[in-house]
């Protein structure tokens, strides 16, 4: 009797792990959203049994369309997703300790394919290479770590890294979209004078790093190259003093200080107040992305924003930074909700689901016949697309490209482009070679080749 209770337990344990390695293989055909595999009507909304599921998410990537996906599911499939919504600089450790802990929640929000810097998704979530939608998707690479695919992505790209500027600022102000160094330089002096601040920066350490992991890709300015240097110096085979142009970034940006180019509270103020000056008019400019671009209308719909391509002193052509990467939901692989979250994402990669995504926040759609409402996007944006995107003019950007070390930059290379400015004591070539001695000892400590 024993023995049988054994051999069952040990049959209901395999079945469950073979669901689990295989989540989507018995989810629904990606057809329409209110379809079953058999045909048949689907139950009333009164009918169908309350699931409740958990989930986090950065509060810089709690948009709008993510908002009425949630919204449209609880109203029409009695499913339930309560996001703990968590400040950005708040959110990498707070998403540490809930996975070592085993706390994790069911879905976790996050920018892929940097999650699986944060999280080893092997040892810790949800498969869903079986899953139906996979056919409808883009951009495969973004979601996929050894073979395998780890998440739901919504985007195929997030567009690229430009400055965001109030277009009545500078019509009140008589200035003109900057096409040179000189001329981007004579409008800061202008409308400091004028009492406005040039360029806005927040505290939140991964803003001021847009100005570097832009700036450093452009200044190699050829894919190729930008590739090449990346590999080598992420295997040892070279330093980042190899490339002093690196070191010119840092030292422009902080050349910007001194000349009063910033807001002086830059250290205090956050990110959702630096968007409200920019919104305001009480700052002319702000260094960022298309995604915060988006973010910033959605939240400012009256206020004339446009983007432009900044001309700095170290680039080396004319290019722009672009963002490989996007939003995208991973699945606790404990998760006691697995089918109902595979009934989540065969309906939220459906036009009808997925097009409520860019309604506010025009994009790059991951699948096969949604609309990212690219017409809609601001004329100066469409700009940048035709001029540069379609055109091929882009090298990634230096985050993405150095993926491997993620981890490293919010405690480091972020936290050094805060403190040099105030602090004084170091030079860009510094600041790098600080950043170069943190790579060489993270590497060292995983025996990653070419450092052991």
């Amino acid at each position: 009797m024993l023995k049988a209770k054994k051999l069952l337990s040990l049959l209901v344990a395999g079945a469950l792990a073979a669901s689990m390695l295989t989540a989507c293989a018995g989810s629904p055909a990606s057809g329409t959203a209110g379809s079953t595999v058999s045909g048949e009507t689907p139950p009333t909304v009164e009918n169908k049994e309350r699931v409740e599921i958990t989930g986090m998410v950065q509060q810089s990537r709690n948009y709008a369309g993510l908002q009425a996906m949630v919204e449209k599911l609880e109203k029409e499939e009695n499913i339930v997703i309560d996001f703990q919504v968590v400040p950005d600089d708040q959110f990498d450790n707070l998403l540490q300790m809930k996975v070592n802990s085993g706390e994790a929640p069911d879905l976790i929000v996050y920018q892929f394919p940097q999650l699986y810097s944060q999280v080893n998704p092997e040892e810790h979530f949800l498969p869903l290479d079986d899953c139906a939608w996979q056919s409808k998707v883009q951009a495969p690479e973004l979601s996929t770590y050894n073979g395998k695919s780890y998440g739901f992505v919504f985007e195929a790209s997030n567009g690229f890294q430009a400055m965001v500027y109030n277009k009545t600022v500078f019509e009140e102000n008589g200035i003109e979209v900057p096409t040179t160094t000189e001329e981007m330089y004579a409008a800061a002096d202008k409308l400091k004078a004028a009492g406005v601040t040039p360029f806005v920066l927040a505290s939140d350490n991964w803003i001021p790093q847009i100005w570097m992991t832009s700036g450093f890709m452009r200044a190699i300015g050829v894919e190729s190259e930008v590739q090449d240097m990346t590999k080598k110096i992420l295997s040892n085979q070279a330093k980042f003093s190899d490339y002093p142009v690196l070191g010119d970034v840092v030292d422009e940006y902080l050349s910007f200080f001194p000349k009063g180019w910033f807001n002086e509270d830059y250290l205090t103020l956050d990110y959702d107040g630096a968007l409200e000056r920019l919104a305001s008019g009480e700052a002319a400019m702000f260094m960022g992305a298309t995604e915060i671009f988006s973010a910033i209308k959605t939240q400012y719909p009256d206020t004339d924003l446009g983007m432009f391509n900044p001309k700095f002193k170290y680039d080396n052509g004319d290019v722009i930074a672009v963002l490989p990467t996007s939003a995208g939901v991973a699945v606790n692989k404990d998760t006691e909700n697995a089918d109902a979250i595979m009934r989540v994402f065969d309906l939220w990669s459906t036009p009808e689901y997925c097009n409520l995504y860019f309604e506010t926040k025009p994009g790059d759609p991951n699948f096969e016949g949604v609309d990212g409402r690219r017409e809609d996007m601001d004329e100066t944006v469409q700009k940048i697309y035709a001029d540069y995107i379609d055109q091929g003019k882009t090298v990634t950007e230096f985050d993405q490209s150095f993926n491997d070390v993620q981890p490293l930059f919010a405690n480091t290379l972020w936290q050094y482009f805060l403190e040099a400015p105030y602090k004084g004591d170091m030079t860009g070539a510094e600041v790098m070679e600080r950043f170069q001695q943190d790579i060489a000892k993270y590497q060292t400590e995983k025996k990653v080749e070419g450092w052991t």
